[in-house]
């Protein structure tokens, strides 16, 4: 019998596992394909305070203090992060950083191009640019937690996964694993990602969300370039620098069933149209050359909003879902707050808006 079982091995299980086990908490953790073996570990990999909502601000911020302080330099670099756009496109962004108390710059197309002379932008293109912000490689990121949880006494369940919970009377017992077997708990969270509606389902609980495949791109440049990671909301693509290589794409994704963990190329368009509008906005050492390509599933809500706190109708139960293409960013934070709810009794008052009972029917 365990204190706590997390459900899912990505950004927001590991550190509600991580944060559980500081709290003295007896946790399990339960993913099918281990430690950062899912959706996570295909992330783009780039943490920026620069978002639209005052609370995602306040999230990514708490995620970088977070990752920062649970890994090491090998899975992180601090690069800043510059947004370009035309001015009443940033807007709303520069105003949530003002309401957060986030320090930033805004520039202009000369002063972007005389810090960093590999971009060219045009005259009517302003660049916002934050300081703290980082360019992550997943993979390394997902063995440094997988260290840590095992330094921390958390128990590990790989190769099989959570199919069903098994609910008496508003509270969940158990779950139901892959092979048959079934763990208890005292509380459940349930951080399943794409995999989290299924789950559900076979629970006799259906949740209002969808499913997105989204594309990126790794591409050596021949050398490593002096650049922060930067969105081009102009051109609508995005990228991190990670040695010799970039990391990113488009703001492109096909509609998914089911989690798509494939190896199948993406669009030859989507790759086409990344690398043209990437070669607009970047001067290169010598041509980006492909050298690895990812699908990323992603869960989505309807209103864009993520899926946070107690699931409905149910006592010991809690979700985190829904975080779109920004779960890497907003997973560490949140997971750390699930379990301070269920430990600490502290209030999700302040997340209304993420509130479970919106997309549960």
């Amino acid at each position: 019998m365990y204190d706590l079982a997390v459900l899912g091995g990505g950004i927001v299980g590991c550190f509600s596992a991580l944060r559980a086990a500081e709290l003295g908490l007896r946790a399990v953790l339960i993913d099918e394909r281990g430690v950062f073996g899912g959706a996570s570990a295909r992330s783009a990999g780039v943490f920026t305070v620069q978002l639209d909502s005052p609370l995602d601000v306040e999230l990514t911020a708490k995620s970088i203090e977070l990752v920062k302080q649970y890994t090491s330099e090998k899975a992180w670099k601090e690069t800043g992060f510059l947004q370009i756009g035309k001015e009443h496109a940033l807007r709303e962004s520069i105003e949530s950083l003002e309401k957060c108390g986030i320090r930033y710059e805004v520039l202009n197309n000369q002063e972007i191009m005389e810090r960093w002379p590999e971009f060219t932008v045009e005259p009517e293109l302003i660049g916002v640019y934050t300081h703290p912000d980082l360019s992550v490689e997943p993979r390394i990121l997902g063995r440094e937690l997988r260290e840590r949880l095992i330094e921390k006494g958390v128990k590990i369940i790989e190769g099989v996964g959570a199919r069903r919970l098994n609910v008496v009377s508003n509270e969940v017992k158990e779950v139901e694993l892959s092979d048959g077997s079934r763990i208890s708990a005292n509380y459940f969270i349930l951080a399943t990602g794409p995999w989290t509606r299924e789950i559900l389902h076979n629970s006799q609980i259906e949740v209002q969300t969808f499913l997105l495949t989204c594309f990126a791109y790794r591409l050596n440049l021949g050398r490593e370039l002096n650049i922060p990671s930067f969105s081009d909301e102009y051109l609508h693509t995005y990228w991190r620098p990670w040695g010799a290589t970039l990391v990113g794409g488009r703001y492109d994704a096909e509609f998914a069933e089911s989690p798509d963990l494939s190896n199948a190329q993406p669009p030859s368009r989507s790759l086409k149209m990344s690398l043209k509008l990437l070669l607009k906005r970047l001067k290169t050492p010598s041509p980006p050359e492909l050298v690895e390509y990812m699908r990323g599933p992603c869960s989505f809500t309807n209103d864009g909003m993520p899926i946070f706190g107690p699931i409905p109708r149910l006592i010991n139960a809690y979700i985190v879902d829904g975080l779109g293409g920004y779960g890497l960013m907003r997973g560490p934070a949140l997971g750390y707050l699930t379990v301070d709810a269920i430990v600490l009794n502290r209030e999700l008052d302040r997340f209304s808006a993420y509130s479970p009972l919106r997309a549960f029917r």
